[in-house]
């Protein structure tokens, strides 16, 4: 009986050890997972946003109206510009929604 204590011992360890290696992988596995879908979830957020919003439109916008050359060229300009506008959008924004309320409250 003590020849199966040990050889369950033995194996209760070995299993162990696989368990460990196995959650240890599982985890940097994880961890992989987690930094792209952490990009998909800004990319997400952007989408969702009044800055996303304004990019799909002026990207409509240049699609109907501009030839595609130029559409490039103005895309490129526009992310070199991004980190400046997207600070800017919640002003204009306001400003917008501000002059929106002056003109329906304004006696007509």
């Amino acid at each position: 009986m003590s020849r199966d204590r040990r050889q369950l011992a033995a194996r209760r360890e070995l299993l162990l050890a696989r368990s460990a290696r196995m959650r240890s992988e599982l985890a940097a596995d994880a961890g992989a997972l987690a930094v792209r879908f952490r990009t998909v979830d800004r990319l997400v957020a952007v989408a969702r946003s009044d800055a996303g919003r304004f990019l799909v439109i002026g990207v409509a916008a240049l699609l109907l109206f501009g030839r595609p050359r130029r559409l490039l060229r103005l895309a490129a300009k526009a992310l070199a510009l991004w980190p400046v506008i997207v600070p800017l959008l919640p002003r204009v924004k306001a400003f917008f929604s501000s002059r929106e309320r002056d003109d329906a409250s304004a006696p007509g």
